[in-house]
């Protein structure tokens, strides 16, 4: 008999394991270059974009080693670029994000402009990880020194031959992909460093109009892949939002018609002083003082665009953290979201990494590393165009953390503050679901080495008797906790299944903040799903296996002198761990993946090994 040759079975069975290896995977590896979404206009397209997420400070950065393609975009103290990000922005909730992207430091003057090939692989290489998302994308040219001239009114012809180069190259680039990506020609090209920088004049705005219609000029012909369909932004002066520049617009032509496939690139920070300063930290959607610049704003993108055939992006909003003033922020995104819903304009929040809490740019909404939400009310509140108003009353009620419809239509993410969770205390949602016939799956993930505790505030329960119950698993081998933090009375069931674990306690809920908490060991990740609370009329008695009840007086913990572990059992005798009026339960997973390769590699081995038999 011939001896087993291993290395020969490893490299035989290396196609079995890279397929389950592929299957397991979180990203779909495949090229998105293929062309899946054509044939559709502009007003098509934007009408699937929807709201969307701005990767600021990064890419579009202006420090770092021209030398090293990736200093640029942590030069701003952003980290680098990470899948993980990617897909979190997917994850909660967004359907488009904006890739801004400064190219100058990479632009080779004396060689017709060409661009860096190694920069340029790595924009494509962050297009597609978007694009594997299903992310509609938009890159364009940001911080450009060479499109924002003092002189821009007398140097535009100067600009727009630097400008047709570098869309000439990101166009043969991106040819063959569909229409999924979008081009915005220019940022918010202005006359830098002028004392009318940001108001500019008749001058400055014809310059802009001169270099919108050199972009599509380039763009449209290039004559290769999507590039004839592909749906171009183009902005108005500084991408303002005032009417002396929205008025100033003339849309790019080709034959002497508009141009087709083109959209509107506006940018909204209003009320000014609440998104940008620290000057006021207050917003009233209600208040004509507050609301009336982006009530009017909408008004006239409809007049003058919208209805002619002209979609409109806001290509960047938001408003600054200013003093921890998040209740105040989620009514501007609840409002900012309801108005742009309404005209069907999509509208990508400002995201520049800087998660504080004074300094007038202060906007951070997922987390750079991890890809989870910073602030899940504030996004809730932009998705749904709805201001998350606490529970006044106490009610019977089940969260499932599923998408929920909004009344558009339109399938919304739940945002767990709603529940009552309290944000900073709160991990993300995520793709594990112990919901039955979920369509998405989602539950809420606690990651405790980050997180420590998910609290929950049931203090709208006061003065009634509360059947608690929640679903729990864990990533690993782990311990979870879920207790109550009042002094009240407490009874605990538990019914354990192989994977999803069922919590239950029986709880008076006493007079103050009470809180309903969830909490795993040291470096955890667990994930909770259907919590529901039901009021009852009176609290369930749990034997503990002698025929004496549990003593409610002291925490669940029996007579006070009874050990963890001591028999105690439910009505229907499903054993319960009792540690210091909490009821503590060891959750088991098993490592699926890795069990298929071990498999798989069991089959290869006894298959080559009957092959060598009958060699024999």
């Amino acid at each position: 008999m011939r001896k087993l040759n291993f290395t020969r079975i490893i490299k035989r069975s290396l196609p079995v394991l890279a397929a389950i290896a592929l299957l397991g995977s979180v990203f779909t590896l495949r090229s998105y270059a293929d062309g899946e979404l054509t044939g559709k206009t502009a007003e098509e397209i934007v009408a699937m974009m929807n709201k969307g997420w701005n990767m600021g400070n990064t890419l579009d950065a202006r420090d770092g080693n021209s030398s090293d393609i990736y200093s640029q975009e942590t030069s701003w103290g952003n980290p680098r670029i990470n899948r993980e990000m990617i897909h979190g922005v997917k994850e909660a909730g967004f359907d488009t994000i904006r890739i801004p992207i400064t190219w100058y430091k990479f632009i080779d003057k004396s060689n017709g402009y060409a661009i860096n090939p190694d920069f340029m692989a790595h924009v494509k290489e962050v297009v597609d990880w978007a694009l594997e998302e299903d992310l509609f994308v938009i890159i364009n040219v940001h911080h450009e020194s060479w499109v924002n001239r003092t002189d821009i009114d007398k140097s535009y012809k100067e600009i727009g031959e630097e400008l047709s180069a570098v869309w000439s190259q990101i166009s043969d680039e991106f040819a063959d992909y569909d229409q999924k990506l979008i081009f915005e020609g220019m940022n918010e090209p202005r006359a830098g460093g002028a004392d009318y920088e940001w108001q500019g004049n008749p001058a400055c705005y014809e310059a802009v109009n001169y270099l919108d219609q050199v972009f599509v000029d380039t763009v449209r012909g290039n004559g290769k892949g999507h590039n004839g369909e592909r749906v171009l932004m183009v902005p108005g002066y500084a991408a303002s939002s005032s009417q002396l520049v929205l008025n100033s617009i003339k849309l790019p032509q080709i034959n002497g018609e508009t141009a087709s496939n083109i959209a509107l690139s506006v940018h909204c920070y209003s009320p000014y002083e609440f998104c940008l300063t620290d000057q006021k930290n207050t917003f009233d959607p209600n208040n004509a003082s507050d609301n009336s610049d982006i009530k009017r704003l909408m008004s006239s993108l409809e007049i003058s665009f919208i209805s002619k055939g002209i979609p409109v992006i806001i290509g960047e909003c938001g408003c600054t953290n200013s003093g921890n003033n998040n209740v105040e922020r989620e009514k501007w995104f609840a409002f900012m979201g309801e108005q742009t819903a309404k005209k069907g304009i999509p509208a990508i929040v400002w995201d520049n990494g800087a998660n504080k809490t004074s300094g007038g740019e202060c906007h951070s909404y997922i987390d750079r590393k991890t890809g989870e939400m910073v602030s899940p009310e504030l996004i809730a509140a932009f998705l749904s165009g709805k201001y998350a108003e606490p529970l006044a009353a106490a009610e019977d009620v089940t969260y499932d953390f599923e998408p929920f419809d909004n009344g558009s239509g339109k399938l919304t993410p739940m945002s767990p503050d709603i529940a009552g969770f309290i944000t900073k205390k709160l991990a993300n949602q995520s793709k594990v679901n112990h919901t039955e016939g979920a369509v998405v799956g989602f539950s809420l993930k606690v990651t405790t080495y980050t997180d420590k505790t998910a609290a929950m505030d049931i203090s709208r329960f006061a003065g009634k008797n509360l059947k608690i119950t929640a679903w729990v698993s864990s990533k690993d081998t782990d311990t979870v906790t879920m207790s109550l933090t009042n002094n009240s009375a407490d009874y605990i069931t538990v019914n354990t299944t192989s994977d999803w674990q069922e919590l239950t306690i029986y709880a008076a809920i006493g007079d103050g903040e009470t809180l309903l908490e969830f909490k795993g060991d040291e470096d955890t990740e667990f994930y909770i799903d259907d919590i529901t609370l039901t009021m009852v009329d009176s609290l369930e008695v749990v034997s503990d296996g002698k025929d004496s009840n549990v003593d409610s007086k002291n925490g669940n913990s029996g007579n006070g002198s009874d050990e963890p572990g001591n028999g105690y059992v439910t009505e229907d005798g499903t054993p319960v761990t009792v540690i210091n009026g909490k009821i503590v339960i060891i959750v088991m997973l098993s490592a699926i993946v890795g069990v298929a390769i071990l498999g798989a590699l069991a089959i290869t081995i006894g298959k080559w090994k009957k092959r060598d038999k009958k060699k024999s």
